[in-house]
C-alpha cells in the first residue's frame, strides 16, 4: 500500500525488521501498517518522514490518494 515507503526501504537497504526496531514495534506490526491493514500513528509517521528525509505527504498521503482514485475507477 505504501509503495514509496517500500521503495525507500529498498533504496536505503533497511529491512522491515530494522525499521520496526527503530519505531519500537514488532516486525509484524510494521508489515500490517505498510500493507494498509492498520494505521501508522502520527508519531510513527513523523519519525519515518524524518528518517527518510521526506515529508509525511510524500510518503503517506499521496499514496493514499492514488489508491482512492484507483478504487473508484474499479
Amino acid at each position: 500500500m505504501y509503495s514509496k515507503l517500500k521503495g525507500l526501504m529498498v533504496e536505503k537497504r533497511i529491512t522491515q525488521q530494522e525499521l520496526a526496531e527503530k519505531l519500537k514495534i514488532t516486525g509484524s506490526a510494521l508489515n500490517y501498517k505498510i500493507n494498509g491493514k492498520s494505521d501508522f500513528s502520527v508519531t510513527e509517521a513523523k519519525f519515518i518522514s524524518k528518517f527518510f528525509g521526506k515529508t509525511i505527504e510524500e510518503l503517506f498521503i499521496i499514496d493514499e490518494f492514488n489508491n482512492m482514485k484507483t478504487d473508484r475507477n474499479a
